[in-house]
């Protein structure tokens, strides 16, 4: 069974496409959980798990960390906002880190190579 301190199964319902915890790896939903702790902020997550199909109907691989529920993407409404996510994402070591205007992502798929880019 799949847990987190701060996330709970209703909020990966509000989730596009709508998920489940129980989609998400372990490993990852504790460092999210950490992240939400490094950040001082709540984390309002607006993607996590998305299934291979939903990911190839949007013109993606169909194989990104989403697809294995190591990725979710963070609401994000203000430049302070987005500051302190990715300054707690560096300092628990993680290394994939996506930046746009409303959201930012991120995920541990150590199977993909590391990086920090913008929408």
């Amino acid at each position: 069974m799949i847990t987190a301190k701060y996330f709970k199964e209703a909020e990966f319902k509000r989730c596009v496409p709508s998920c489940s915890l129980q989609q998400m790896d372990q490993a990852f939903m504790n460092t999210l959980d950490a992240l939400r702790a490094q950040a001082g902020i709540p984390l309002v997550l607006t993607s996590a798990y998305r299934s291979s199909a939903w990911d190839k109907s949007k013109g993606r691989t169909g194989t990104g960390a989403h697809t294995k529920g190591k990725a979710a993407d963070i609401r994000c409404n203000s430049s302070a906002t987005r500051l302190k996510i990715v300054q707690a994402a560096l300092a628990l070591g993680i290394r994939r880190i996506g930046v746009a205007g409303t959201f930012v992502h991120v995920d541990t798929d150590k199977s993909l190579p590391d990086g920090i880019w913008t929408y």
